[in-house]
């Protein structure tokens, strides 16, 4: 239907408009393909450019997860613009939503839903206006990229073309694309010559809010953002196995009952000044998964209930219970401003697309053989999902735990940091059979090669002692241990400490030093608090090289103080002193503890939950 409309209130300057419409009522399905609204124009000028020609793209869409959809305009010679991409979150985002270039309410993929107004597209529709013939059958292409889910229908849409189209806006926004190569940042801010890699991590604060317990195990959501400066973009290969025997993939099972894995590249974006280039690398597999209709790409995700040692690096703390499942399609479904909190940098601190350069860079997503997370948006799988949870053995006893999500534990992706990939959530059981865990830990002091340790394994039947110094292990149920080492060194010694849940794990070093020239030293060595964030008990340690005066004092987050800890002289040894949030009435937050040894500070760094 052909009709003239003015739009004076919405756009003033859109005068000798014509407008071409389509509002046939039309279902989205949620099957991850491209349906098609057509929208005849006719009667216009054969050549639409800068003097007359396309200037406004107006929608109404209704959809319970606007995140999941895909909205481009298709011209009759078949290019296409994207004007929105996996945007809205989870709420109707697009009741009233016009595209245009001279918009009030800013770029769309920076915009908060709903869209009601008119907003900048992620691409621009001056694309069109190339001298091409606007006559013919132009195209609103949709896609509900989510399958399968929520649902939504397309009400209208308005084409209006007129004299004098508004320009491109000149104010900055997220234009890193394929196409605007320049407008994309490499990683130190300066070159023009870069991998545009993406930087996956993991979110804390998704599982924190949605994690349930039940009598046997865990549900929960997890959530896998790409903070980096490139998309994660993979492609099917068409090369498939069953095992390790290679199979047509139109296959549909494998000779022992399970899925063909088929081969997947990685796709990493090339900036080289005004051009952008590409190269496909090897990235593991993918299946597909009858539960949820679609293909998953394997390995994505890790999580695990795991129990904390004195070891920093959680992935290496012994698990209780494991996540049963580790395979997801790679979909734009938040971001991180819809989504805030979900995406944080190396310190903790919370990001907004705007703090990342390249927000929205990206090309594919969904669940079909090619998927995708783009800069600055996410991946979320909700409790709810077949799958999303951890099994518990029978056995497992009640107390404190901590949930480990890892994504791409494999490292089957190439991505700008590594060592950013998991969270460590911290949980109580109390659901599970009766029973608690020992206390970990233990200190010591040391008189030349003489060691007096003392475990803090309250609760438990038997402790055992590994030296660390080729000695045999002693086990003993007695909490005090004396032990000769061999000579000066350093020497990691493991306690188990256990009773009817299983191990308490503790590991830790003690130095043995010369005493010629040991008063000149710092006495303060391996001042940490763990496990950290907890919201429980902390457990801060030191270790001395020598004797010394030590004091202790815990700080809010602006340094103020809040109570002193500990006031003493102590001899060289490890000690442990607990701080129990509850004690000193602390609320969530980031607290820190000073440690003063004669002249020198040490300061760490507590995170309460």
């Amino acid at each position: 239907m052909k009709k003239l409309l003015t739009f004076l209130a919405l756009f003033p300057s859109l005068l000798w408009a014509q407008t071409f419409s389509n509002s046939t009522w039309t279902q989205i399905p949620n099957t991850n393909t491209d349906i098609f609204i057509p929208i005849q124009v006719s009667g216009l000028p054969t050549n639409i450019n800068a003097s007359f020609g396309i200037a406004a793209v107006c929608v109404q869409i209704t959809h319970q997860f606007s995140a999941d959809l895909q909205v481009r305009l298709q011209s009759p010679d078949g290019k296409q613009v994207v004007l929105v991409d996996t945007k809205g979150g989870n709420g109707n985002g697009y009741p009233n939503t016009c595209f245009t270039e001279n918009a009030t309410g800013g770029w769309i993929q920076l915009a908060a839903p709903p869209f009601n107004g008119s907003y900048f597209p992620q691409e621009s529709i001056n694309i069109f206006n190339d001298n091409s013939d606007p006559n013919g059958t132009w195209n609103l292409v949709l896609r509900d990229v989510f399958t399968p889910a929520d649902t939504g229908s397309f009400h209208s849409i308005n084409i209006t073309f007129t004299m004098n189209p508004p320009l491109d806006p000149t104010q900055s926004g997220s234009g890193c694309s394929t196409a605007n190569p320049s407008a994309c940042q490499c990683p130190d801010g300066l070159s023009t010559d870069c991998d545009l890699l993406p930087d996956m991590t993991a979110s804390a604060m998704c599982i924190a809010q949605e994690h349930v317990e039940y009598p046997g195990n865990i549900t929960l959501s997890n959530a896998t953002p790409n903070i980096g400066w490139g998309p994660l973009e993979i492609h099917g290969s068409n090369s498939c196995y069953c095992d390790s025997v290679p199979v047509p993939c139109t296959t549909s099972i494998c000779p022992n009952g399970d899925y063909p894995k088929q081969m997947i590249t990685q796709r990493i974006y090339h900036r080289d000044g005004n051009n952008m280039t590409f190269y496909d690398r090897p990235a593991g597999t993918m299946t597909y998964h009858p539960s949820h209709g679609h293909i998953h790409v394997d390995n994505w995700a890790d999580f695990s209930l795991r129990r904390a040692t004195s070891d920093p690096d959680a992935r290496n703390w012994p698990k209780i219970g494991q996540g049963n499942k580790q395979s997801f399609c790679l979909v734009n479904l938040g971001d991180c401003d819809s989504d805030f909190g979900y995406c944080v940098d190396s310190a903790g601190n919370p990001l907004n697309k705007s703090n990342i350069a390249n927000s929205d860079f990206g090309t594919v997503t969904g669940c079909s053989l090619d998927q995708g997370i783009y800069v600055g948006n996410l991946d979320i799988y909700s409790s709810g999902l077949n799958g999303m949870g951890i099994i518990l053995p029978s056995m497992t006893c009640n107390g404190d735990y901590y949930i480990v999500s890892i994504t791409d534990p494999e490292n089957n992706m190439l991505e700008t940091n590594d060592n950013n990939n998991w969270v460590t959530v911290p949980i109580t059981l109390t659901q599970q059979s009766a029973g608690s865990f020992p206390a970990e830990g233990y200190s010591y002091t040391v008189s030349n090669t003489t060691v007096n340790f003392l475990a803090t394994a309250i609760g438990a039947d038997s402790l055992v002692w590994h030296w660390g110094d080729g000695s045999p292990a002693e086990t003993t149920i007695n909490t005090g241990m004396v032990h000769d080492f061999p000579g000066i060194g350093t020497y990691i010694v493991r306690l188990y400490a256990y009773n009817q849940c299983g191990p308490t794990v503790t590991i830790d070093t003690v130095t043995i030093m010369s005493t010629v020239g040991i008063s000149s030293l710092e006495p303060v060595v391996s001042f940490k608090a763990y496990p950290n964030p907890t919201k429980g008990i902390f457990n801060l340690t030191y270790s001395l090289v020598n004797s010394t005066h030590v004091s202790m004092e815990l700080c809010d987050a602006l340094g103020k103080s809040i109570a002193e800890l500990s006031s003493a002289d102590q001899v060289a040894g490890k000690y442990t002193v607990q701080v129990d949030p509850a004690a000193y009435n602390l609320h969530a937050g980031i607290y820190f503890v000073k440690l003063n040894s004669g002249n020198r500070n040490h300061v760490v760094r507590m995170i309460v939950m």
